[in-house]
């Protein structure tokens, strides 16, 4: 339904190299059907124009696949997190929510930095903005898919590779669905019908299905294409979906129907009560509860955990961290924290170090885009811009070592943030992990004693950046100071107001040789996990803690079983070095799902999941009405650095949110299109 903006810039910018492209296609239709490989599902070169005749793609099955890859290239990149491209569908990412802030930049008193994240923040989007608008590019990948589908028979194609091809095309249409879904809640369901572009108007009068209806379809063709896709792909393929990705997809989608805004109750009545269909008056979404959804999540978890095909990143410890951190006697991982290096187990997963194709954990990836992301993440004269910083807020959800948290700390781990002066500091190097992380001498003592996946995602002032690959001395092994004076503070930032205004950046996406100033830099190259089993264990923990009475879904009953939680919860817990949940803790739902919560925002932290966490289950609006602090970066070190302050940027200090921001405006233009669509509520139609 229209072509998106995308697509139309896309055409605009190649008309430069389309007759050369023209030539390359018109080439490959006169060869020899190929093999078909793609090293990145999401990130595919080759494909048809749309002017290309539907006879000519579907007469070889080297050109019906390059006519899918056509489709698979219009995809909203998924990896794109950091995103500022606002003029194309951008991602809410990481700075529409808590984890991460984008103050109003300008390179040099030039444009402004705006991250799409931080428009919808401060309210700087409605229904004409093409920030979010990937409604239409979403269904032209439908009707692609759709016309694959109806004439896939009549490609000339080995049977067998047929019925996986199908597959893959069924995956990519509920793939699209998804992303109306998360972004847009219901939506217009077309099933295996292919709309005319320039149809009669009464084909466009179309009603948008209810939030559950859009949730059962999509899952239930996830299910079918998993059917059939394969279990393990080959090297070459290790981005395409399979059928992990397809039911883990299934497992966060039927998490977000059962969660509390969108599950009936006094939650979802409060936000959706007069959210209806224009046509015959029924809620779109469900203002009844209905704790059977849980089950249904629980299920589609399970679903994914007993094909055993995926477990936890997990590297060897070499002695180093147990003697440090662990108590004597503590089992060996999987059934505690013992044996393994925590840092490198979770770090490594981001950082370049894990393979795709030989980590068990990543259940579906991408390549695309996650590399070059330094930018927004390294120190300032080390090629840093300081664009991106993270809130006290995110900081403080980091245990300590033993599992505490910073406001109960052991005596053993004790949390240490006062006095704000020299007398507060570290006295030796401490290693964390050999050639991967060190805590340096004259750290600020609260960055000491911290969980792993602390050190692995966040960037304190004078912490360590090995930056090993380049040759030039004075550019690597540099501990980065945000403080007023530092080396990677406000002072030496290239254009006034860029810098890490919060003392604090995220360096989850940083391996060690990664440089980017100096001789001989390289940045290694990483993988972006879509889908990552982490996700379908705490997902499983949350669906069964939310449960009160027992739910049989497909033949196996389903509980809120306090075994089956600490097993699924605390295989994540232990592979970040840290106790499984205590006996107390499991007995009260409420502390159990206030830990998922924390687990979560740690866990997946600038992954982007955040975003739509803190919309389903309600805590959006409570979370933003809580200021954001960080360090005092217009002081020196010992003069007040470290004393934690509000956030004074206008686009921090103006940061608000309207109950219309938990679904995304659809577009002026889609409604002008099908004059029968309901908008989202409180967006202008």
């Amino acid at each position: 339904i229209g072509e998106p903006k995308r697509e139309q810039r896309r055409k605009q910018k190649g008309k430069q190299t389309m007759n050369r492209k023209n030539i390359i296609y018109l080439m490959l239709l006169m060869m020899a059907p190929l093999a078909f490989t793609a090293c990145d599902y999401l990130n595919v070169d080759e494909y048809f124009e749309d002017t290309f005749q539907e006879d000519s793609i579907f007469s070889s099955e080297t050109h019906v696949k390059q006519y899918f890859n056509g489709a698979v290239a219009m995809l909203p990149n998924e990896a794109e997190i950091y995103e500022h491209n606002y003029a194309d569908c951008s991602l809410p990412g990481v700075t529409g929510s808590d984890e991460a802030i984008a103050p109003g930049y300008t390179w040099g008193g030039l444009a402004p930095i705006r991250y799409a994240g931080t428009l919808l923040t401060t309210g700087e989007v409605d229904y004409t903005s093409n920030e979010f608008n990937c409604w239409g590019s979403c269904y032209q990948i439908i009707r692609k898919c759709n016309i694959i589908l109806s004439k896939i028979n009549e490609v000339p194609m080995n049977s067998f590779d047929k019925i996986e091809f199908r597959a893959q095309v069924r995956f990519l249409r509920a793939y699209a669905y998804f992303w109306i879904f998360r972004n847009y809640g219901p939506a217009l369901l077309l099933g295996d019908e292919i709309l005319e572009v320039n149809g009669e108007p009464d084909i466009y009068r179309r009603y948008r299905a209810t939030f559950d209806e859009t949730a059962d379809y999509i899952c239930t063709e996830l299910e079918a294409a998993a059917e059939n896709l394969p279990v393990k792909n080959s090297t070459d393929m290790v981005y395409a979906p399979t059928k992990g990705a397809a039911l883990a997809l299934v497992s966060r989608i039927r998490l977000q129907q059962a969660s509390p805004l969108f599950n009936g109750g006094d939650m979802a009545r409060r936000y959706y009560s007069d959210f209806t269909r224009q046509s015959d008056g029924v809620h779109y979404i469900s203002q009844e509860y209905d704790e059977q959804k849980w089950a249904v999540a629980a299920a589609a978890a399970k679903k994914v955990i007993d094909m055993h095909q995926y477990e936890l990143y997990t590297v060897p410890d070499n002695g180093l961290y147990a003697s440090q951190y662990l108590p004597a006697g503590v089992s060996d991982y999987p059934d505690g924290p013992g044996g393994i290096d925590p840092y490198r187990s979770y770090s490594d997963n981001f950082n370049g170090e894990a393979p795709a194709y030989t980590n068990p954990e990543l259940i579906w990836g991408t390549a695309s885009n996650v590399s070059g992301y330094g930018g927004n993440c390294f120190p300032l004269q080390y090629g840093g811009n300081g664009t991106v910083s993270v809130p006290q807020r995110m900081v403080d959800m980091y245990l300590m070592a033993d599992g505490r948290d910073i406001n109960n700390a052991s005596i053993d781990y004790p949390y240490e943030n006062r006095p704000y002066d020299s007398n507060c500091k570290t006295a030796a190097d401490k290693i964390i992990s050999p050639d991967f992380y060190i805590i340096k001498a004259g750290t600020f003592k609260a960055y000491d004693n911290r969980e792993p996946r602390f050190y692995a995602n966040i960037a304190f002032s004078h912490s360590y950046w090995f930056m090993s690959s380049c040759d030039d001395a004075g550019k690597k092994n540099v501990a980065a100071d945000y403080f007023n004076g530092g080396n990677s503070g406000k002072t030496r930032a290239a254009y006034s107001g860029v810098y890490y205004v919060t003392g604090y950046a995220c360096r989850k996406w940083v391996h060690p040789r990664d440089a980017r100033t100096g001789n001989g830099s390289i940045v290694v190259s990483k993988v972006y996990p879509i889908l990552r089993y982490a996700e379908v264990l705490l997902n499983y923990a949350e669906a069964l803690n939310n449960l009160r009475t027992s739910h049989t879904v497909d033949g196996q009953t389903f509980s809120r079983d306090t075994e089956e939680i600490a097993k699924a919860f605390n295989l994540v817990r232990y592979r970040a070095g840290l106790p499984g949940l205590t006996a107390e803790e499991l007995a009260s739902p409420e502390t159990v799902q206030n830990l998922i919560v924390r687990e979560r925002a740690v866990e997946f932290f600038h992954e982007g999941l955040r975003f739509y966490d803190v919309r389903r289950w309600g805590i959006v609006e409570q979370l933003e009405r809580e200021p954001l602090t960080g360090c005092n970066t217009d002081a020196a070190q010992w003069a007040g650095f470290y004393a934690p302050v509000n956030i004074q940027y206008a686009s921090i200090r103006e940061r608000f949110f309207d109950r219309k921001m938990i679904l995304l405006p659809i577009h002026k233009d889609e409604l002008r299109k099908v004059p029968t669509l309901d908008q989202n509520p409180g967006w202008e139609k």
